[in-house]
This record gives structure tokens, sequence and C-alpha cells, in this order.
């Protein structure tokens, strides 16, 4: 009897103190490439598995199949991946914790360039599951040579693609055309997602009071993917640019809203010549007509008056007329934009141009931003600082200077420098989607299928000490323009004494207390700013030297003493 006493004691006291966790993962939140033996996955309330290393064993289960922790973690992280085993087969595989949106996408059918075929996808997040049949066709020119394929997706409501979906990710537009950017030129999978967040950060709309939901360009957010369950990385989702991401006026038997796409470099995204063009072609001189529809209307005649007006118009027709035929601040934001970023691709060939309405001026929406912040097209280092990008328009507006915009574009640039430009914001945008990144191992499980960059913090450096570069080159530039091109003789206002020692006085036709101000070096750099105060600017902290007084659009020359 007291044998079978102890025997019994021992197997209730193993069974009492052997402890299982099982965690059980949702259908659509995870997918397994067998190929690689990998699996990523989604969890929720990652934090609630912390302190978990007492447990004899964790399981964890995909589906059907249960996995098994060859080594039981002390917690469950973003930043590590674990070997698990499947219990059935015993075949090992690297596991992945993913913050990231997930995509599974299947399909029987070859996907080419057009047309699109059906596929399902099922989209999961933290909020939402999407489930829906798509049609799925290749994008891109020459980044169909890439092995990582970008994809133009529109989700349908059956399997023939006769009725659209419409829906919506995160913050993204509801919509059912979607683009998933491959991203695979890209040495750290992050410029095109930046240049998009700046674009729109520093940019609205003109006819943003008139059309609320207006967009001044596509929205991207990164996601991974898995096509025909195999573990394909991270992609942007993008919007598209349309008519309705725009918000243009719909054609109604007449021309309202106007789409053009610079595909190529033609003569006349350049503004470089002026080619006859042809109505019964959907091309002309490196543009694509969006918009009005091939089944509405096609007619080129709106662009080809508005690409003459920029080349040909005498020097006063152009100053007088331009800015009602072009918004003015579309040009001053895209150009600073533009050169910021050093987006060789984008001062002609990948630039959207639209109009809202009739009778409205023409604007610029950028598309396709992987090559820039010191990388060209092809995802190549170009190591270059000290250039302006322009087009044959930007060239004009640079020479002839009309209603003082480039001096506006200069002073504009030292406004943003302040803010959303200052070298502090710009690298740290970067340098924390490269650390989330590597923390996350999205950079690690990225290599696994793509491995042709390193992803290291080598190329991090060269990024950051080229914006860096680029930064000063242009303060440079633009001071320039402050200091040259924008000395303006005004009825309006005078400074006294000159050169000056601690402050100086301003002579006014108005009032001009509380007015703001701002003084530049002769590098551009700002050195002093604030409110006009009885008339006069304190300048006792300011080096001896020659200073620029920026006072309403007006340039002032300064002489310190």
């Amino acid at each position: 009897m007291k044998a079978y006493l102890l025997i019994f004691t021992l197997v209730y006291s193993t069974f009492i103190c052997s402890q299982t966790l099982n965690i059980n993962v949702s259908d659509n939140k995870f997918g397994i490439d067998e190929t690689l033996s990998v699996i990523v996955s989604r969890i929720q309330d990652i934090g609630n598995y912390q302190n978990i290393g007492s447990y004899d064993e964790i399981i964890i289960t995909f589906g059907e199949n249960d996995y098994s922790f060859i080594s039981s973690p002390d917690s469950l992280e973003y930043s590590n991946s674990y070997i698990v085993e499947d219990v059935n087969t015993s075949n090992q595989y690297t596991l992945y914790f993913t913050q990231l949106p997930i995509i599974l996408i299947e399909s029987d059918n070859t996907i080419v360039d057009e047309p699109k075929v059906l596929a399902s996808l099922v989209y999961t997040d933290d909020e939402q599951t999407v489930t829906s049949n798509i049609g799925i066709e290749l994008r891109g020119g020459s980044s169909q040579g890439y092995p990582k394929k970008t994809y133009d997706i529109e989700f349908w409501e059956d399997e023939t693609g006769n009725e659209n979906r419409d829906v919506q990710f995160g913050e993204l537009r509801e919509d059912d055309d979607w683009i998933l950017d491959a991203l695979y030129n890209e040495p750290l999978r992050l410029r095109s997602y930046t240049a998009s967040k700046l674009w729109k950060g520093i940019h609205t709309p003109y006819h943003i009071d008139d059309e609320s939901e207006a967009k001044s360009g596509a929205d991207v957010m990164y996601v991974e993917i898995f096509l025909n369950r195999q573990y394909n990385g991270i992609y942007n989702l993008s919007e598209q640019v349309d008519r309705k991401q725009l918000k243009l006026k719909k054609f109604n038997g007449n021309m309202r809203g106007e789409l053009y796409k610079g595909y190529s470099w033609g003569a006349s995204v350049t503004f470089t010549s002026l080619p006859s063009y042809n109505n019964n072609n959907r091309v002309w001189s490196g543009y694509q007509l969006k918009y009005p529809n091939e089944n509405d209307i096609t007619d080129w005649n709106n662009l080809y008056q508005f690409t003459d007006f920029v080349m040909n118009s005498s020097e006063s027709d152009f100053a007088t007329n331009i800015w009602s035929e072009f918004v003015e601040d579309n040009l001053v934001d895209y150009f600073l934009f533009l050169n910021l970023i050093r987006a060789t691709d984008n001062k002609g060939k990948n630039i959207y141009l639209a109009k809202y309405k009739p009778d409205e001026p023409y604007y610029y929406i950028p598309w396709d931003l992987d090559g820039c912040f010191g990388t060209i097209w092809n995802g190549t280092n170009q190591n270059i600082t000290n250039d302006i990008l322009t087009n044959g328009f930007m060239n004009r507006v640079i020479d002839e200077n009309p209603n003082n915009t480039f001096t506006n574009i200069a002073s504009t640039w030292f406004d943003y420098r302040d803010d959303i430009f200052s070298l502090n914001s710009l690298s740290n945008s970067i340098t924390n989607q490269y650390n989330f990144f590597q923390d996350n191992k999205v950079y690690e499980r990225e290599f696994l299928v793509y491995p042709n960059y390193s992803f290291d913090n080598q190329s991090l450096e060269y990024t950051l000490n080229w914006l860096e570069n680029r930064l000063e080159y242009l303060d440079i530039y633009f001071g320039n323009i402050l200091s040259i091109n924008s000395i303006t003789t005004s009825n309006n206002f005078s400074i006294y004494p000159n050169p000056a020692i601690n402050k100086i006085h301003i002579n006014s036709i108005k009032e001009i207390d509380d007015k703001n101000y701002k003084i530049f070096n002769c590098l551009g750099q700002l050195v002093s700013n604030g409110t006009i105060e009885n008339k006069q600017i304190k300048i006792e902290r300011l080096d001896k030297g020659i200073y620029y007084v920026i006072i309403e659009g007006i340039s002032l020359k300064l002489i310190k003493n």
C-alpha cells in the first residue's frame, strides 16, 4: 500500500508542476514560408507574454498546426526571433512577430503586366481583417526586371471584376485601387516612404477649402506580404494619384478636372520644346492623359496651350499671368521639395500635372519617389549635393522672378529650415525608421529573400551625411538668392543708421510694430528673428558683417559695425 501511495505521489507531483503555455494565433494573422522555413505572425497583446520563462513548454498554434518552442523564452518580443518545431512533422522554423500589417495573396493565375488577373487577398492589422477578391497585375517599367515585383491591385466584389469594392487601411483613403510598391531598388527601404510623408507634411492642396478631403499626393504605409505562401518582404501599400485622390471635378460632357502623368522624358514635360499633339492618342510628348477617361474625351489642347504659354509668352505676359495659370505656392513647395531630396527623376518624368476645374491653375504632384536622398532610380548611390534640379518652367521662374516668386522660394526655404526641413527633424525621421526596421528584425527577414543590400549602419551614415551636406549647400544657394536677387528698392521700408552697432530704426509708411522680421547672414543662414517693437530691431548680438533683414517679403541690406 505504501509503495502504491509513493508512486501516485510522484506522478501527481510531476503533473501539477509541469506547466504548458498555449498561444493561439487567429487565422489570417500569419504567413508560413515552407521553402525559407520562416513564419511571420502578428500577435495580440504581446505585452501579456512577459515573464514566461517558468513554463516547461510553450505551444503556439497557427491554424490547425501546433508548434513548440525549442527553447522556452523568458518573453515574446518583436525584437527577437524564435526557433519553433511543428509537433507533427518535427520541421523547424524561424518565427518572427511583426508590428506591421500582413497581407496574404494567393492566385492560381500567372501575374502579368495587364490585364489584371483574379487573386484572393487577406489584410490584417490591430483594427481589422479584410478578405476580398482582387485583380492583380505587375506595375512599373524597368522595375519589372527586379526579382521583387511591384503590383497594382484592384478590389473586386466578385471573381470577374465587374463590380469594384472600396476598402480602407489605417489612415489611408477608402478606395478600390491600390499599389504594392516593392522598394527593391531602395538601399534602406525607406526613401520613398520618407519622401512621401515629407511632401504631405509641407504641402496642402490650394482648393482644400472647397474640397476638404483633397490630398496633395499619395499616402503610404508599410506592410509585409506573402504571395502564394512565399514571403515577399516589406512593401509600401500606397494610394493612387487619381481624380478621386485630388478631388478634381468630374467630366460632365466638357473638360473640367484634368490629370496628366509624366511617364517619360518627353520634351513637353520638361518644357524644352513643343511638338504637335494628336487627340487620337492618350500619350503626348512624355505625358499620359489620366483624366478625363478615354471613354469620355481625349483633348490635349488645354495642356498644349499652357506649355506654349510657359515656353513662348513675352516676359511681361509671363510675369502678369503665370500665377493665374499655375499655383504659385505649389511651385514654391515643389521646387524646395525636389531639391531638398534631390529627386532626379521628378523634375519632369515622375510628375503629375493636375487642374481642379476649368479656369483654374495647374499644379504638380510627385510620384515614384524611390531615387532620392543620395541615390538614383536604380538604387545606386550618387553622392552629389551641390547642384540645383530644374525644368524649363522652373528655369524661367528663376531667370525672370515674376511676382518676386523666386525670392519667396528662398525665403520659404529658411522658414522650413526652422522646422520640417531642419537637420534634426529630417535625420530623426530617417534614423527612427531605420532603427525600427533593425530593432524589429524587419531588415533581417528582408535580407533572407532579397540580399541585394546589406541594410547596415554604413548605409544609414551615408544617407545622413549626404543630407547634412545637401542642406549646407542649399542654405548657401538660397542665402545667395536673398542677398543678391532679392534686394528691392521699396518706398515702404528703410532702415537707419546703416551701418549700425546696437539697433536699427525702421521708417515705414504703415504700422510696422508687431510685424515679424528675419535676419540672414551672407551664407543665407538665419541668425535672428522676432517681432518689431517701437519701430526698432536690436542687433547687438550680431557679429560684424553684412546681413539681410527681411520684413514682409522685402529684403534690406544691413552692415553691422
